[in-house]
């Protein structure tokens, strides 16, 4: 298993070859931005990426938000729009599923794996066709809102 240090340098480097591919600025703001990204193990949001780059650079919203769609491009990271209000960002995990668990009641996110969802999805690789990433999101209310409701009834 990668550490998180080797998984920084690696995208690091996946990025550099990607921006002088493009014939793009390699810019310190853009390299802060994918190591601190690299440094959250959960989802995070602009907001709470921004505070944290500001620590160490003033780096405006809009060059944040530019990197962020570089960083999709690029394939570094994934966009999750779990609901209207509530989109978070996570590194694009490496060779694995993502199965995602979400409250239309409260919008909270739970992470999940499914071996057997897993296995059956790598079946339907072809030979015209072999999936590398998915992501499965499934909507719901969770059991805390669901007793909540249950409680209102009585």
């Amino acid at each position: 298993m990668r550490s998180n240090i080797d998984e920084k340098g690696i995208a690091i480097e996946k990025l550099k070859a990607f921006i002088k591919q493009k014939k793009m600025r390699q810019t310190a703001e853009r390299i802060l931005i994918l190591s601190k990204i690299y440094d959250y193990n959960t989802f995070f949001d602009v907001q709470m990426l921004h505070e944290q780059i500001n620590k160490e650079m003033r780096v405006s919203l809009a060059t944040i938000y530019n990197t962020l769609e570089l960083l999709q491009e690029c394939r570094l990271i994934i966009r999750h729009n779990f609901s209207s209000q509530n989109v978070k960002y996570e590194k694009l995990p490496t060779g694995t599923s993502t199965y995602y668990k979400i409250c239309t009641n409260c919008d909270k996110v739970k992470a999940f794996s499914d071996g057997k969802l897993t296995k059956s999805i790598a079946l339907r690789n072809t030979s015209t066709f072999y999936i590398v990433h998915h992501t499965l999101y499934l909507y719901g209310i969770c059991k805390k809102c669901r007793e909540k409701m249950e409680r209102k009834k009585h």
